[in-house]
């Protein structure tokens, strides 16, 4: 139990760390807040005693103006403080949690490519930031943290104003708030366990949600007659999830209810030993109503206090999950070679073998091929033969099993990530165009080069329709900044990631399904383009069309996993065997 709650505090410390980095001002203001806070009970308390005394005793007019002025003013200074920094503590939450989810994301950005596609890890991630951000956690542990400080402040301030009338009505108000905070932790227990649980149907609920508000679903849904079935497996969704809550408010129901009596019980106790002491002559009107403030404030701070310490647990809880996801190992950044002097490319797979997370079966068995720098290497291979794994791993988007990858002769593991990438001009299959401007979409960061825009744009062969948008290179594509940017066609935005890699212009350049959204005769006129573009570079051509492969050099089959061929075209075609019968399959398409 102790090494639990170390962990917690551990946790809680992590991010009070964590949120100074993030925005150095939140926590001093938080203080500041909890200084204001623990000083206004007792101007009540107090002034309110002097001033029932004065009203049942001498009843002085001098001294009830000056006690109701205090009482005003001092309520109403004290309001204006506490708002002041409320607000501003408010303002600098909102960049706290700005920060927060800059950090996040950026942590994710830099995970490793194969974590990104692990359920698991994916599962860890939602279960991680589902709790943090339902329960605030980045705000509310300086938060929490400040408020235990000012409710100890507050509470020795009240227990020195009831001692005074009996040291044993202390006692008995903080067993009574003992037990309560004992119920409280029941009931933060039970919820705890429920956020759990509901936090992997979280990512469930995403999905749900994404499919019936994407609009680019809306085809596929009419055309196949899904919504019945999607609206069943939503139905589904909240019957697991009810289930759950279910359970959670019957053990919370019983909780609340020996808690509200015990509440109840409290009060009771300090208004009767406060009546029998007016009674018997111990206390004054005056100091009845103090010691009664004092002692319903005692139950109240010591009952907050001693919920936010169970808070506070709960929380370092909560945040042991994202520090759990935060701190996955990655492969790391590789070595520290630079490609500032790389203007070549010859790669070599020297016994690669891999197979992904939590699979038995091999997806590459023992790879070896070597692409010469200039050369043009077409892959081929059924679905699932190992052709994108292949570019994965050279994209270092994946780490082999066994064996290594060669860049010039250098273990691609040497170089510094970020300098690696330079080296790489990439289409993937699923390639994403963002929604930003044409030219943010080829240059990013990066000082925009207007001419070699344009002509990477010319040779990919969209410059024409470009140049028609509103904006020209700046318009923005998809509607998510701009109510008026544009949404081309899957072949237009195909030539827009053409030229996106044309203009990285990289030593070695990695086409995977580029022409996938092209009829063949139009797959054929943009690969002689691309032949034309890439004059010089090593280049790789992966395709289930085969139409990229006569203007190669080498092809290479895949199947299974397995490197089952090697050779020119007229080579391949003579051999008879996968390459060829493909290759008739498609023929027509090319003649």
């Amino acid at each position: 139990m102790a090494l639990k709650e170390n962990k917690s505090l551990s946790a809680i410390w992590h991010f009070l760390k964590l949120a100074d980095r993030l925005h150095s001002g939140y926590i001093p203001l938080a203080i500041m807040s909890a200084a204001a806070g623990s000083i206004t009970p007792f101007l009540s308390i107090i002034t309110t005693r002097y001033l029932i005394n004065e009203l049942t005793g001498a009843k002085r007019m001098e001294q009830l103006i000056l006690y109701i002025s205090i009482l005003v003013v001092g309520n109403a200074v004290m309001g204006v403080v506490n708002s002041i920094i409320w607000k501003k503590l408010q303002m600098s939450g909102e960049k706290l949690a700005d920060g927060f989810e800059l950090h996040v994301g950026n942590h994710i950005m830099h995970m490793d490519f194969e974590k990104l596609e692990d359920a698991k890890i994916l599962d860890k991630k939602e279960k991680a930031l589902y709790n943090i951000r339902l329960h605030d956690a980045l705000l509310g542990g300086p938060k929490t943290m400040v408020d235990i400080v000012q409710l100890i402040f507050t509470l020795i301030g009240v227990i020195g104003i009831i001692v005074i009338l009996s040291p044993a009505l202390v006692a008995a108000l903080l067993l009574l708030t003992l037990v309560n905070a004992f119920l409280y932790k029941q009931i933060q227990v039970v919820k705890f366990r429920f956020y759990q649980d509901i936090a992997v149907y979280n990512r469930q609920f995403m999905y749900f949600q994404g499919l019936t508000q994407d609009f680019k679903n809306a085809k596929d849904v009419r055309i196949y007659k899904m919504s019945e079935y999607i609206l069943s497996r939503i139905h589904q969704y909240y019957h697991s999830v009810n289930k759950i809550f279910h359970k959670m408010f019957l053990q919370q129901r019983r909780h609340d209810g020996f808690l509200a009596i015990n509440i109840q019980a409290q009060t009771l106790a300090a208004y009767a030993f406060a009546a029998w002491s007016v009674l018997h002559g111990a206390l004054r009107i005056g100091d009845f109503a103090m010691y009664l403030s004092a002692a319903n404030q005692f139950s109240s701070t010591a009952m907050q206090l001693m919920t936010k310490l169970v808070d506070l647990q709960m929380l370092g809880n909560v945040l042991q999950d994202y520090i759990a996801f935060e701190q996955l190992p990655n492969v790391g950044s590789g070595g520290g070679r630079t490609s500032a002097d790389v203007h070549s490319a010859e790669i070599e797979f020297r016994n690669v073998w891999f197979r992904y997370p939590n699979t038995e079966a091999y997806a590459l068995k023992d790879i070896s091929l070597t692409i010469k720098n200039g050369e043009k290497l077409s892959i081929v291979g059924r679905n699932g033969s190992g052709k994108t794994t292949f570019i994965k791993l050279l994209c270092r988007l994946y780490q082999p099993e066994k064996g290594c990858i060669l860049f010039n002769g250098v273990d691609i593991n040497e170089f510094e990530e970020t300098e690696y990438s330079k080296l790489l001009s990439v289409i993937f299959q699923d390639y994403k165009i963002f929604s930003f401007s044409v030219r943010e979409n080829l240059a990013y960061n990066e000082i925009a080069d207007e001419n070699r825009i344009r002509a990477s744009l010319e040779q990919a062969g969209i410059l024409r329709k470009i140049e028609e948008l509103p904006l020209d290179i700046d318009t923005p594509l998809y509607k998510n900044f701009d109510k008026n940017g544009v949404e081309l066609s899957g072949g237009e935005m195909q030539k827009i990631a053409i030229a996106r890699t044309l203009y990285k212009n990289a030593p070695l350049v990695v086409l995977d399904e580029p022409t996938a959204s092209l009829d063949p005769y139009s797959e054929y006129e943009v690969y002689s383009r691309l032949n034309r573009m890439t004059d010089r570079k090593t280049t790789i051509y992966i395709s289930h069309r085969l139409s990229s492969c006569r203007f190669c050099d080498v092809i290479a089959v895949f199947d299974n996993g397995e490197l089952v061929e090697y050779g020119g075209h007229e080579q391949l075609v003579g051999n008879g065997k996968l390459y060829a019968e493909m290759w008739q399959a498609q023929a027509r398409y090319y003649q």
